[in-house]
């Protein structure tokens, strides 16, 4: 991580975030004591253009391959950002990209990224404006990629999707019924809830101190992915493996199946996400 140009981040209650220019990536999210609540692979790779396994990346403009890119997750995960203003607590990065330099994604665009770390609550916004003449719209979708630490997905159960429809991308795609309360990872998980609740929660029942509980809520993204890619895939990935798949899980807001956008030049379109941890019904921070 020493390559990386990146941003600390500073509470008084002794919070602290780092994030990357490189990718606009958040790569930490840390208390007190200096436990982080976002995972990062033992395994991954800081050498730019590889794309980092851990923390929050940005998929855009496109999430997986539902879009037009080749590139599975779009490209400005694996681009230098720059830096537009900074204080102890909030960061904001840019990227604009000019529309050339990948032929199947002719569209020009500015894409801002916001970090806010506050005592209680990490807050990260997206923006996208279309600076293209057209003609037509720019199509995207989107996700921020964020990686949670758990103490063994054993013991995780994730809140809140109950009743949705999702794309299970472990089953060919195909669109199922959720009937859980509360779904659990016996195996690969990697699902697309279409149209989900702005807030879902993760809790981890064998986190120390008696458990501990994610609180994901978001606003402009429509759907939820859900993802842990168990034993098997993960030890065909150089940059997770074995047994780092066991301390993750992947709850992430997407712009993926529900309302896909088109969005009009000199027009922007605004995400976010807030993440707040909490033991034992109280905010852990």
């Amino acid at each position: 991580m020493e390559s990386l140009d990146r941003v600390t981040l500073r509470t008084q209650g002794g919070q602290t975030a780092e994030v990357s220019v490189y990718a606009g990536h958040v790569l930490s999210w840390r208390n007190a004591d200096g436990q982080d609540y976002l995972f990062m692979s033992k395994n991954a790779v800081f050498q730019p253009p590889k794309a980092i396994r851990g923390g929050v990346p940005i998929c855009f403009p496109q999430f997986s391959n539902f879009g037009r890119l080749t590139q599975q997750h779009g490209f400005v995960r694996n681009k230098q950002w720059k830096l537009v203003e900074k204080s102890d607590w909030a960061v904001t990065l840019s990227l604009d990209y000019d529309g050339q330099e990948f032929p199947d994604y002719p569209h020009p665009f500015t894409l801002t990224t916001r970090v806010e770390l506050c005592d209680d609550v990490l807050e990260q916004r997206l923006a996208v404006t279309n600076t293209g003449k057209g003609p037509g719209p720019m199509p995207f979708t989107a996700a921020l990629h964020t990686y949670y630490t758990v103490s063994d997905i054993s013991n995780v159960e994730v809140e809140g999707l109950q009743g949705l429809q999702y794309l299970d991308n472990a089953d060919g795609r195909l669109q199922k019924a959720e009937a859980e309360a509360r779904v659990v990872f016996p195996g690969e998980v990697d699902r697309i809830y279409i149209d989900a609740p702005d807030t879902v929660k993760i809790h981890d029942k064998g986190a120390p101190g008696g458990g501990l509980t994610y609180e994901v809520r978001k606003r402009g993204f429509h759907d939820a992915i859900l993802w842990n890619p168990a034993a098997v895939k993960a030890a065909a990935m150089s940059d997770l493996g074995d047994p780092e798949w066991k301390r993750m899980v992947c709850l992430e807001p997407g712009l993926v199946v529900t309302k896909p956008v088109e969005l009009d030049p000199g027009a922007t379109w605004e995400g976010a996400q807030s993440l707040r941890v909490l033991r034992g019904g109280a905010a852990a921070l």
